[in-house]
């Protein structure tokens, strides 16, 4: 390829990425192309236009990445595959971060949370327990159902007010 058809290419591919939610198709050699390209410029005494095309090929390459980055996450999330034929570069991104996907869990908020039942040993008024929460009324022998081992279930059973179930 020509240096200003690999420049006129890249241009398009940006604004097309920047237009639309999926992934444009990439010529399975894109990365090495620019790449060689933009090494081209450090060769040769660089005019005034040769810095410009530099720059700004360098710019449009980095915007160009953080969208398809943006798009493989997506795309990954929805475990949808990636438009075939892939950069390859690109389809190791995507199984890397799917396969993180799935083996990565993040706490459900009902495993992360046990419940411990109290039994209150006399009618308890409202009061308000060390977290600031408020419980009450309870009257005497009342089931009382506290999320996680915490500062609120041992203040109430170290204080005679309940004991656990």
């Amino acid at each position: 390829m020509t240096e200003y058809h690999i420049y006129d290419l890249l241009w398009q591919i940006t604004q097309k990425e920047k237009q639309t939610s999926e992934i444009q198709q990439l010529p399975k050699t894109f990365y090495d192309d620019i790449n060689t390209f933009i090494n081209s410029f450090n060769n040769k005494e660089l005019t005034e236009s040769d810095q410009s095309i530099k720059k700004n090929t360098t710019r449009m390459i980095m915007e160009l990445f953080e969208k398809r980055k943006q798009k493989i996450l997506i795309y990954s999330a929805y475990k949808k595959p990636l438009p075939q034929p892939a950069v390859p570069s690109e389809q190791e991104f995507y199984n890397k971060i799917s396969e993180t996907i799935k083996t990565t869990k993040l706490p459900n908020s009902d495993e992360t949370k046990q419940k411990q039942t109290l039994k209150s040993l006399q009618a308890i008024p409202e009061i308000i327990l060390p977290s600031g929460k408020k419980i009450g009324p309870l009257n005497k022998d009342q089931l009382l159902e506290m999320t996680d081992k915490n500062e609120d279930a041992e203040f109430l059973i170290n204080n005679s007010l309940c004991v656990p179930v």
